[in-house]
């Protein structure tokens, strides 16, 4: 038991620096996550990727690459291209198909705050 004294302190040590660095460790760069969801009928309501980080003891996450949305019907409601976190070009369709300028999608509040997300 004595030996273990040692190993034990050195141990705790460790841990204990680790929990007072003020550095939180960055998510690598490039690391590309994909998300999606359907709607409760099981046709798909969403797809696109993201990047997610601490910065500053504060947990971010942005959008990259194309993110695509759809009605409940299957028709694409909303295809948008995001660099950085940033919508740099979009494109909106009607319920039956038809290419509409994406301010006259019909939506609430916090559905175009989740479709148009921006950082």
């Amino acid at each position: 038991m004595k030996r273990l004294y040692p190993l034990l302190f050195i141990l705790f040590f460790i841990i204990n620096l680790n929990i007072q660095s003020k550095e939180i460790p960055i998510m690598s760069e490039n690391e590309l996550k994909v998300c999606s969801g359907d709607y409760n009928n099981g046709s798909k309501e969403f797809t696109g990727t993201y990047m997610d980080g601490i910065k500053d003891g504060k947990y971010y996450e942005w959008r990259v690459g194309v993110w695509n949305f759809w009605y409940s019907n299957g028709k694409m409601k909303f295809e948008g291209l995001y660099e950085d976190g940033t919508l740099i070009s979009k494109k909106c369709w009607d319920t039956n198909g038809e290419s509409i300028g994406c301010d006259l999608l019909e939506m609430t509040e916090s559905e175009r705050y989740r479709t148009f997300k921006e950082k």
